[in-house]
C-alpha cells in the first residue's frame, strides 16, 4: 500500500493519526473512572487503592518517555511507536484476567510504559516534518483533539461497563491498540532523517542526550513552569471519582457528562490558541494561561476550606483550572522543542517524564493521605499552579541559548 507523503493536502489526516496515538493514555485513564467503586468492590479494597491504578500509570508513562524519546532519535520514530503500541495492547488484554489488585497494578505500569514509549514520538513526528510557529500550532491542535478523549472516554467506558463490566474497558483498549498499530504500520512514514538514524545506542548516549537538554538552564526552568500546572490536572483526574461519586454523591450515570464538561473549556481555549498564534507570541499566551490557572486554583483552595462547599463552586473552578491548560501546554512545549532541535527526542521525553512523575508523586500522596473532605485536593492543585507560576517568573530572568520560536532548517 502506498504511504502518505507529508504535504499540505494530507497533513490533517496525519495529525488525526498522531492525535489518536496521543489519546492512548487519556483513554487508558478516563474510560474506567466511573467503574472505580465497582473495581474496589470486586477486589475487596478501598477506593484509594484503586486510585493507585491511575497514579502508577503516570509512573510507567514517565519511564516509557525516558527511554522512548532518546531511542527514537537513534532508531527512528516509527519503530518506537509500534513497539509501545504493542506493549500497551498486550497489557490491556491481560488486565481483565487478574484475580488480585496487585496484578492490575503491575500490568498498569507495563501498559503505561508502552503508552509513554509510543506517544512520546507524536510531537517528534511534528517537529521532524514542520518548523517554527507551525510546531506550536500543530502541537496545540493534536493536544486539543486529544482532550476530546476525556469527553468520550467516560461515556464509552460507562456503556461498556454497563454491558461487559469493568473488564470490557480493557478489552476495548486492546482492540484500539490493534487498529492503531495496523494504521501506523501501513500508512505512516518514518519522519526522522535517515542520516540521523544511527541504530547505535548505549547507556552513556542515553544520559548524554538528556545532559545536553538539562544543561540549558532556561529550558529546565520552563519545563518546571509547565509541568507543575499539568500535574494539577493529574491530581484532579486521580481524585475525580472521589470528588463527584463519593463526596458529592453524583449519580454514576451523570459522571461521564460532568467529567466531559470539565474538559470543554480546555478544548475551546486550545482552538482559540491556534488562532491567537497568528497575532501573539507563544510565550505571551502561555503567561495568560498560567495566570488564569493560578486564580482558579487560589479560589478553589479557598472554597474547599468551608464544610458547606457547594458542588457548583468546585465544578466551575475546576473547569477554569483545567481549561487554562489549553493556553499552557502547547505553547510551553513548542518553546522548549524549538529551543533544543538537536535533541528534540530527549527534550520531548523530558517533558513527559517530569510532568508524569509529578502526577505520580502528587496523585499517590493524595491517594495515600486520603481524607473525607476536599481540602488536600484543593491545596495540592493550588500549590502546583503556584509553583508553576513562580518558575515562569524565574524564566524571564534567566538567559538561554534560544527561547524564541524561529524557523529552523537543521535536523
Amino acid at each position: 500500500m502506498k504511504k502518505f507523503r507529508v504535504n499540505k493536502g494530507n497533513s490533517k489526516i496525519i495529525i488525526l493519526f498522531l492525535a489518536a496515538l496521543i489519546a492512548l493514555s487519556p483513554f487508558a485513564i478516563d474510560s474506567y473512572l466511573s467503574a472505580m467503586p465497582l473495581m474496589a468492590t470486586f477486589f475487596g479494597v478501598d477506593i484509594n487503592v484503586v486510585e493507585l491504578t491511575i497514579t502508577l500509570y503516570f509512573l510507567g508513562f514517565a519511564i516509557g518517555n525516558f527511554f522512548g524519546g532518546p531511542l527514537s532519535d537513534a532508531f527512528g520514530r516509527k519503530p518506537i511507536a509500534l513497539t509501545g503500541i504493542t506493549l500497551y495492547g498486550l497489557s490491556a488484554l491481560a488486565i481483565p484476567f487478574c484475580s488480585a489488585i496487585e496484578g492490575v497494578l503491575a500490568l498498569r505500569i507495563l501498559q503505561a510504559f508502552g503508552g509513554g514509549f509510543a506517544t512520546v514520538t507524536a510531537n517528534l513526528f511534528i517537529r521532524d516534518w514542520y518548523h517554527g510557529e507551525k510546531v506550536a500550532k500543530l502541537i496545540t491542535i493534536t493536544t486539543m483533539i486529544m482532550m476530546l478523549a476525556p469527553l468520550f472516554a467516560p461515556v464509552f467506558g460507562s456503556a461498556i461497563i454497563h454491558y461487559n463490566g469493568w473488564q470490557g474497558v480493557f478489552f476495548f483498549l486492546c482492540i484500539w491498540a490493534v487498529i492503531l498499530f495496523t494504521l501506523f504500520y501501513m500508512l505512516i512514514p518514518e519522519s526522522r532523517d535517515e542520516k540521523l538514524i544511527t541504530k547505535n545506542f548505549n547507556t552513556r548516549q542515553l544520559l548524554e542526550k538528556y545532559k545536553v537538554f538539562l544543561s540549558d538552564r532556561k529550558s529546565v526552568i520552563m519545563l518546571m513552569a509547565i509541568s507543575f500546572p499539568v500535574s494539577g490536572l493529574y491530581i484532579f483526574i486521580t481524585s475525580s471519582s472521589f470528588i463527584y461519586l463519593e463526596y458529592f454523591e453524583v449519580n454514576q450515570a451523570h459522571f461521564p457528562l460532568i467529567f466531559g464538561a470539565t474538559i470543554l473549556l480546555n478544548i475551546l481555549l486550545s482552538l482559540l490558541n491556534t488562532y491567537l498564534l497568528k497575532f501573539y507570541k507563544p510565550k505571551r499566551l502561555l503567561r495568560i494561561g498560567l495566570y488564569m490557572q493560578l486564580l482558579a486554583g487560589f479560589l478553589l483552595f479557598l472554597s474547599v476550606q468551608f464544610e458547606s462547599v457547594s458542588f457548583w463552586s468546585v465544578f466551575v473552578l475546576i473547569v477554569f483550572y483545567v481549561g487554562s491548560l489549553g493556553l499552557v501546554f502547547g505553547n510551553g512545549t513548542a518553546l522548549i522543542l524549538n529551543s533544543n532541535p538537536e535533541v528534540s527526542g530527549s527534550a520531548n521525553a523530558t517533558l513527559g517524564i517530569f510532568r508524569f512523575l509529578l502526577g505520580f508523586v502528587s496523585g499517590t500522596l493524595i491517594a495515600l493521605f486520603h481524607s473525607k473532605d476536599l481540602v488536600p485536593i484543593g491545596v495540592a492543585m493550588f500549590t502546583c499552579s503556584l509553583i508553576g507560576n513562580l518558575f515562569f517568573f524565574m524564566s524571564k530572568k534567566v538567559k538561554s541559548k534560544d527561547m524564541v520560536l524561529a524557523i529552523d532548517t537543521s535536523k
